[in-house]
């Protein structure tokens, strides 16, 4: 882990996932994509994550919340890959 780093979808017009590039099946019911688990393909130690079907569970909540952190409405929310060349 030594070396140089290079930032990767660390803004707001590039996101991994954000109002950018994620589209919602029906009415936006956040804007906040949270911090989330990639799913995985496989069931062993490899942990491997399939290029051709990515899945991430994450966390969002309602855009008009204003609660303190802690007392957000988070809700778990599913983003699925729909641009695939697999």
């Amino acid at each position: 882990m030594t070396g140089p780093w290079q930032a990767l979808a660390d803004t707001e017009a590039n996101p991994f996932a954000g109002a950018a590039n994620v589209t919602f099946g029906g009415t936006a019911w956040t804007r906040d994509i949270s911090h989330g688990e990639m799913i995985r393909s496989g069931i062993d130690q490899t942990l491997a994550i399939s290029p051709c079907d990515i899945r991430h569970l994450y966390q969002g909540k309602d855009p008009a919340a204003t609660d303190p952190y802690n007392l957000l409405p988070w809700r778990l929310g599913l983003l699925t890959q729909t641009n695939s060349t697999c």
